[in-house]
């Protein structure tokens, strides 16, 4: 006599229980495969160091780059009220294009490494 599969003897006598089973399992891979993705993307080092962009604030480019503020400060000039202004109004305020002084400070911070 042939022996019913272990699979057939669950779902004939507890249908609810190997339901749930799997559904538990689409769940965990679910939620393994956003881990794995978030792992990925975060690093990344284009994540970690982004390409600067003129509304960036000194804040956000020294958070990024893992350095304090006031070392990027003195990369940029050390202009005053540093916290609250962008790269573009930086920009301004030094009478130049926010162009170069994007390329000057990448270069600065590239070579600048921890």
């Amino acid at each position: 006599m042939k022996r019913p599969a272990p699979l057939r003897i669950l779902w004939d006598h507890h249908k609810p229980t190997l339901a749930l089973l799997v559904l538990a399992l689409a769940v965990a891979l679910f939620f393994a495969s956003r881990f794995v993705l978030h792992w990925v993307y975060w690093h990344d080092q284009r994540a970690t160091h982004p390409d600067l962009e003129p509304w960036m604030t000194v804040g956000f480019i020294a958070h990024s780059w893992h350095r304090p503020p006031e070392s990027v400060a003195v990369l940029i000039g050390n202009p005053d009220d540093l916290r609250r202004k962008s790269l573009e109004d930086i920009a301004k305020d030094q009478n130049r294009p926010v162009e170069d002084l994007i390329a000057e400070l990448t270069a600065l911070l590239e070579t600048d490494r921890p």
